[in-house]
C-alpha cells in the first residue's frame, strides 16, 4: 500500500503545479523518495539537513512562481522545516511540507524517531492533512498564500512493493504569477483610501516590496501623478527610477524622522511590503500624530494603528485618481534631502574604507542584467543608504520574518541559471547557515558571487546598545568554509572597480570593514540630522 499511496500522493501535488521537490531522504519517508526519484515530471534536489532544505524550496518557490515541496522523514527532522514555515507565511509563499511519521498508535510513547507532528507548524500553514491507511486529500481550497502540511503515517514494510519508472497523469493545475493567490480587503477599502488621500496635511509615501512589473508599473504611473515626496525601499525595484528622482528622498529613511521631527509630515502611505525603514517601527507608537494608510499584496499591516488595504496593489493604484496634485515636494523638505544627500557622498570619498562606503563600492560591480540578493539586518539597511543609482538593480530579499537564519539556502534557491548571481549578507547571517553549499554540488550551470560582510560580529546593536554581549563579536574569517565548499575566495578591505569572474564560477568574497572608519562615518552621518 506504502508505494501506490505515495504516488497518489505525488500525483495530487503535481496536480496543483509542483514541478520542484526537496527531498531530505530518511527510512520513514523511503516510501516517497523512491517514488520520486522514479517519476518524470519533478526536479528533484536531496538535501542531508533539513532547515536548509526548507529555506532552499522558499527561494525556489520565489523564483519560479510554483509551489514548491519539501519532503523529510520523522521527528526532530519535521521540526526543521518550522523557521522556513515562519517566512513562508508571512511572504506568502506556497511551500508543501511532506513530512513521514510512524504509525499513530505511538504518539506519546516515546518511540524512536516518533513525535506528535500534527500541529507541528500551527499558525504557519493554511491547511494540515494527518494520513494514515492510505488516506488521500485535495488541495483545490488552497489559494497558495500560505505552506500546507502533509503528515503521512507510514506503516511497515515501508517498500511494500517493487518501484518502477512511472508517469505523472494528466494536465496540472498552472500556477499563475505571484503564486495565483488572490487578494481580499479585510481591512480598508478603497472609500477610505480615497478619504485619506483627499484630507489635508502634508504627505510622504514609502514604497517597499513590490515582486513584480505589473505592480512597479502601476505604481510609477500614480506616483508620476500625485509628486508627492516619496521614500523608495531597494526592494521596490523603483530606488533608481529614473521618472521619480526629481521627487524621490534620497539622502536615507533618516529624512523621514527629521520631516516629523519638523513637522513636514502629517500623512503617510506605504505600499508593499513592510519597510525596512526605522520610521515605519516608530509609527507603531499610538501617540503619533501621523495618520498613517497601507497597501499591500500581503494580509499584514506591519503596525497596530493605522487602516490597512490588502488588495492587488496593480489594480488600486492603476485605478486610483489624482483629483488635485495633492502636494508638490516641500522646498524644506527636499532641500534638506538634497542638502544631505550632498554630505553624505562626500562622506563615501572621505571614509572609503567604512562599511557604508564598502557597500557603495560593491553595488557598482552589479550590471543591471544581474539579480541581487539581500540578507537581513544590516545589509539591507547599508544597501538602501548607499547603493549608486547609475542604474536599477533587480533585489530580492526575505522580509517576512526578517529573520537571519536560511538567507544563504534562500538564495542558492533564488539564484537563475544564465545570469550573474549576487548576494550581500553579513558575517552572522553566513554562520548560521553553513551547510547551506550543499546545494551547489552539482549547479555548475551557475554563477554566484557570495559576498560575506565581515564586520566581527552584530554590529547593528554596537548602535543600538552599550553592551558588547549583544554584538557577538569574533575573529573569524570565512576562507577556510569557502575551501571545504571547493568555493573561490576572495577578501576585500577595499572594493574594486571591477570583478567579473568567469560565467558558472562559485565564490565567496569576503568584505572587511575598518572599524574605525566606519566608527567616524556613523558619527559625522548622525551629525547631518542634528543641523
Amino acid at each position: 500500500m506504502n508505494v501506490a499511496w505515495s504516488q497518489r500522493i505525488l500525483s495530487e501535488l503535481f496536480r496543483v503545479g509542483v514541478r520542484d521537490a526537496v527531498c531530505c531522504a530518511g527510512a520513514r519517508n523511503s516510501p516517497l523518495v523512491a517514488m520520486l526519484a522514479r517519476s518524470s515530471g519533478f526536479r528533484v534536489h536531496s538535501f542531508f539537513e533539513e532547515r536548509s532544505a526548507g529555506f532552499f524550496a522558499l527561494g525556489v518557490a520565489r523564483r519560479t512562481n510554483r509551489p514548491v515541496a519539501v519532503l523529510t522523514t520523522s521527528g526532530t527532522a519535521a521540526a526543521e522545516l518550522l523557521p522556513a514555515a515562519i517566512e513562508a507565511f508571512y511572504t506568502g509563499v506556497p511551500l508543501i511540507l511532506v513530512t513521514a511519521d510512524r504509525p499513530r498508535r505511538l504518539r506519546g510513547t516515546g518511540a524512536p524517531q516518533s513525535i506528535d507532528q500534527t500541529g507541528l507548524y500551527a499558525k504557519f500553514v493554511a491547511l494540515e492533512f494527518d494520513l494514515q491507511d492510505g488516506q488521500l486529500f485535495s488541495l483545490r481550497t488552497w489559494k497558495k498564500r500560505a505552506p500546507v502540511h502533509i503528515n503521512v503515517c507510514f506503516d511497515e514494510p515501508l517498500l511494500d512493493q517493487s518501484i518502477s519508472q512511472w508517469e505523472l497523469p494528466g494536465r496540472s493545475e498552472e500556477s499563475a504569477a505571484h503564486f495565483a493567490g488572490t487578494c481580499a480587503s479585510p481591512a480598508g477599502d478603497a472609500a477610505s483610501l480615497r478619504r485619506f488621500m483627499d484630507a489635508e496635511g502634508r504627505l510622504i509615501v514609502i514604497v517597499s516590496t513590490l515582486e513584480t512589473s505589473r505592480e512597479r508599473t502601476a505604481v510609477v504611473e500614480f506616483l508620476k501623478r500625485l509628486q508627492a515626496p516619496v521614500y523608495l525601499e531597494c526592494t521596490s525595484g523603483l530606488r533608481e527610477n529614473a521618472e521619480l528622482q526629481g521627487f524621490a528622498l534620497r539622502s536615507s529613511d533618516r529624512i523621514i524622522e527629521w520631516a516629523a521631527q519638523n513637522r513636514l509630515v502629517s500623512r503617510i502611505l506605504r505600499i508593499g511590503g513592510v519597510p525596512t525603514a526605522r520610521i515605519w517601527r516608530d509609527l507603531d507608537d499610538s501617540k503619533s500624530p501621523i495618520e498613517v494608510f497601507s497597501v499591500s499584496p500581503l494580509a499584514f499591516a506591519g503596525l497596530s494603528r493605522g487602516s490597512f488595504m490588502y488588495a492587488d496593489v496593480a489594480t488600486v493604484f492603476g485605478s486610483l485618481e489624482v483629483r488635485d496634485v495633492n502636494q508638490p515636494a516641500t522646498s524644506t523638505l527636499m532641500e534638506k534631502d538634497r542638502e544631505c544627500e550632498q554630505e553624505l557622498l562626500a562622506l563615501f570619498e572621505t571614509e572609503p574604507a567604512a562599511e557604508p562606503s564598502l557597500v557603495r563600492a560593491f553595488s557598482r560591480l552589479i550590471q543591471p542584467a544581474d539579480s541581487l540578493y539581500l540578507g537581513n539586518s544590516l545589509p539591507i539597511r547599508n544597501f538602501d543608504l548607499a547603493a549608486a543609482r547609475e542604474h536599477p538593480f533587480n533585489v530580492h530579499a526575505s522580509r517576512g520574518a526578517n529573520g537571519i537564519d536560511g538567507q544563504i539556502s534562500t538564495f542558492l534557491g533564488w539564484c537563475e541559471e544564465r545570469r550573474e548571481n549576487w548576494a550581500l549578507i553579513g558575517d552572522l547571517t553566513a554562520l548560521y547557515d553553513l551547510s547551506a553549499p550543499w546545494a551547489l554540488r552539482e549547479r555548475n550551470d551557475l554563477s554566484v558571487h557570495l559576498a560575506v560582510l565581515n564586520n566581527g560580529g552584530g554590529r547593528i546593536f554596537s548602535r543600538m546598545f552599550g553592551d558588547p554581549i549583544f554584538e557577538n563579536r569574533h575573529a573569524l574569517d570565512f576562507e577556510r568554509w569557502a575551501e571545504m565548499w571547493e568555493l573561490g575566495y576572495t577578501k576585500w578591505e577595499r572594493v574594486p572597480e571591477h570583478h567579473r569572474p568567469a560565467v558558472s564560477t562559485h565564490e565567496v568574497l569576503e568584505i572587511v570593514p575598518d572599524d574605525a572608519a566606519s566608527t567616524r562615518f556613523w558619527h559625522a552621518y548622525n551629525n547631518l540630522w542634528m543641523k
